[in-house]
């Protein structure tokens, strides 16, 4: 009873002192929007008012937790898609230059947006902001407008877009790129590619803020710059993990969570429950994420594909967009969705066929499941490759897939026992915290929130200039100093000469 009555007590405690915490995920990407609604839904659970501004509308009630619906911007991704793929004589993905075309009109649209406006009129308090992190550095503005601190969520783990604003040391002789497929062990030549491709990074990086400041002055009166907005940010929550990243330094405001948003497994759907605990040699799991749609790739490339799932003695579960797939063989099982953590956490699961991405990538290692990996844009190329170096993935590229090279690789990874073994492994290192990723998350939200932002974590490089940063104003100033004393030293040297040549003359004359 006195447990009972603590615990009562403890609640009530949690909900009188429960933070008021906006969170602001207007990019039209699910995965990244499954980040954001995990971790808030859980900040709720634990006693926080939550409020969750995104284009994806809740799908039912949840306690502590106000929805806002952010309508106009799916639509349009959806139309800027369509177009982008028309422009790219219909191939089944997106370039660089149109995602970041993407984002910058999302971020346009929540900055104008009509249900944004009427937040910020009704005088709502909030103690603090968590933003998706991704290219759109006006969004900052919002702590401003608020008066709050924020938290940015990076997504794709711990790279270039999350390092810049907190000044955390990415050093390219031995942090690759997220574009680039090396490892940390560089030869001379991709330490050289890597640091052509990170001062270009920089480069995209600063004009990309130039056009947030230009947003900014569109639709605010006398805004302050993005540098200065930048010091609104308490700490940067990656997801990323030395389990599927490279070691790599941190500073003490950028914190990796990667696998916070994986749960345990839940039991399945009774009829996928039975189709998988029957399955007598194991199921392949078979999904190219959220964005890449299995039903674009070419009719060729389909029946390829289906071809050489037919040959193997395992049941597939395809996750398929449509309600009919022609020619499907009676092993393959389709569907528009799976519930895909459920299904990889299932003891007979025995591979995922995989576009790559860092979250399918995460939740495949936090279960200890191999990857075949079809990488086909952005950061999936270097995940996979990074999954096949750490032994527990077999990369085949989209180029490259027919019936015969996919029945090579599905041979290789299901009787190779190593990748599961290194699967296994790698999962281990993920388990092996001292608190959970969610509990790490929740934690260090709860930091920022006590302490007010947290100053006490930040950097001063955050502040330097790009010369100051690498000392190049030091390095000069000492370059300088150094040929100045060459050039007195020689001038002085020259005086000493000429002095005693004349001495000697003089002596000369005498003699």
């Amino acid at each position: 009873m006195l447990f009972k009555i603590f615990g009562l007590l403890t609640c009530l405690l949690q909900c009188i002192s429960g933070a008021n915490i906006l969170g602001l995920y207007f990019h039209a990407g699910k995965s990244h929007h499954i980040l954001g609604e995990t971790l808030l839904k859980e900040l709720a659970r634990r006693g926080h008012n939550v409020t969750m501004a995104s284009p994806f509308p809740l799908d039912e009630p949840f306690p502590n937790y106000t929805d806002i619906h952010l309508t106009g911007i799916l639509d349009d991704q959806l139309a800027r898609e369509s177009m982008f793929m028309k422009m790219n004589k219909g191939h089944t993905f997106i370039g660089v230059n149109d995602v970041l075309e993407l984002t910058r009109a999302q971020t346009e649209l929540t900055l104008n947006h009509t249900e944004m406006a009427k937040l910020l009129k009704s005088g709502t308090k909030f103690d603090l902001v968590i933003i998706d992190w991704f290219m759109n550095s006006a969004i900052l503005m919002f702590g401003k407008l608020f008066d709050a601190p924020v938290i940015p969520i990076a997504s794709h783990g711990t790279t270039h877009l999350a390092n810049y604003i907190v000044g955390n040391p990415a050093p390219p002789s031995y942090v690759p790129n997220v574009m680039l497929a090396f490892s940390p062990d560089m030869t001379f030549l991709q330490r050289l590619i890597n640091g052509v491709v990170t001062v270009g990074y920089n480069l995209a990086s600063y004009s990309n803020i130039k056009y947030h400041q230009a947003l900014l002055e569109k639709y605010f009166d006398n805004p302050p710059t993005i540098e200065k907005l930048q010091d609104t940010v308490a700490l940067v929550l990656s997801n990323g993990h030395y389990s599927f990243e490279s070691p790599r330094p941190f500073v003490p405001n950028v914190i990796p969570v990667g696998g916070f948003h994986v749960q345990k497994p839940k039991k399945l759907p009774q009829d996928l429950q039975a189709y998988m605990d029957k399955a007598e040699k194991g199921v392949i799991y078979f999904s190219l994420g959220s964005n890449m749609k299995s039903v674009l790739l070419p009719k060729e490339k389909q029946q390829e594909i289906l071809r050489a799932l037919a040959k193997i003695p395992y049941n597939v579960l395809w996750k398929w967009e449509n309600d009919d797939l022609d020619d499907k063989p009676n092993n393959v099982l389709i569907r528009k969705w799976f519930p895909q953590n459920d299904v990889l956490g299932h003891p007979n699961l025995k591979l995922f066929i995989s576009h790559g991405g860092l979250l399918s990538t995460i939740e495949s290692l936090y279960h200890g499941v191999p990857v075949l990996g079809i990488p086909i844009f952005g950061d999936q190329k270097a995940n996979i490759p990074n999954a096949v170096a750490a032994g527990y993935a077999v990369q085949l590229e989209l180029a490259d897939l027919n019936e015969i090279s996919l029945g090579e690789a599905l041979n290789e990874i299901l009787n190779n026992s190593k990748y599961s073994n290194n699967a296994k492994k790698r999962s281990e290192l993920l388990h092996d915290q001292p608190m959970s990723p969610m509990d790490t998350a929740i934690f260090w939200v709860e930091h920022v929130i006590r302490h007010k932002g947290a100053p006490h974590l930040r950097n001063s490089g955050n502040h330097l200039t790009w010369y100051q940063y690498v000392m190049l104003d030091v390095i000069l100033f000492l370059f300088v100093i150094l040929y100045l004393s060459f050039v007195i030293f020689r001038i002085c040297i020259r005086k000493i000469v000429a002095l005693f040549s004349q001495n000697r003359k003089q002596k000369q004359k005498k003699n």
